[in-house]
């Protein structure tokens, strides 16, 4: 019975915990000052029957436009965006990196994400080091008792 508590506990603890991030916020303002933008640009477009070629070009656009045919994604955390204390306390002690870095509110997403990426990075590298002994002590059939 004690088995399947746990388990059960186990189980049901990540809803709990992703069901309390809220991450997703919008200000309407900006939202719909940045709508009214492009709307603008779409009747400029409209009225003036142009194509992007032609629109691209014109002195009023020109460097503020970048379409492309294709859909980009882009990294949430470049290089130059990386908070390396956050990296180094998830690299190195990710249970303390928890106390520092998640549970502080003074935090922002940059810096948990840094510290996930740390994270990440400590373990990928562990897991190839062990790899790298385990196939190293087989090879040379070393056993360390």
């Amino acid at each position: 019975m004690k088995k399947i508590i746990y388990l059960s506990i186990l189980l049901i603890m990540p809803l709990f915990c992703i069901s309390a991030i809220n991450d997703f916020s919008y200000d309407k303002i900006e939202l719909s000052e940045n709508f009214s933008e492009i709307d603008l640009i779409s009747n400029y477009i409209d009225q003036n029957e142009i194509t992007f070629n032609e629109l691209s070009k014109n002195h009023l656009f020109e460097g503020n436009i970048e379409l492309t045919n294709q859909i980009s994604v882009k990294p949430n955390l470049k290089f130059e965006d990386v908070d390396w204390g956050a990296f180094a306390w998830g690299f190195c002690c990710f249970p303390v990196g928890i106390f520092t870095v998640l549970i502080n509110d003074k935090k922002d997403q940059k810096s948990k994400d840094s510290l996930w990426a740390g994270l990440g990075a400590s373990s990928i590298l562990s897991s190839l080091a062990y790899f790298g002994v385990y196939t190293y002590l087989i090879m040379y059939s070393y056993t360390y008792y």
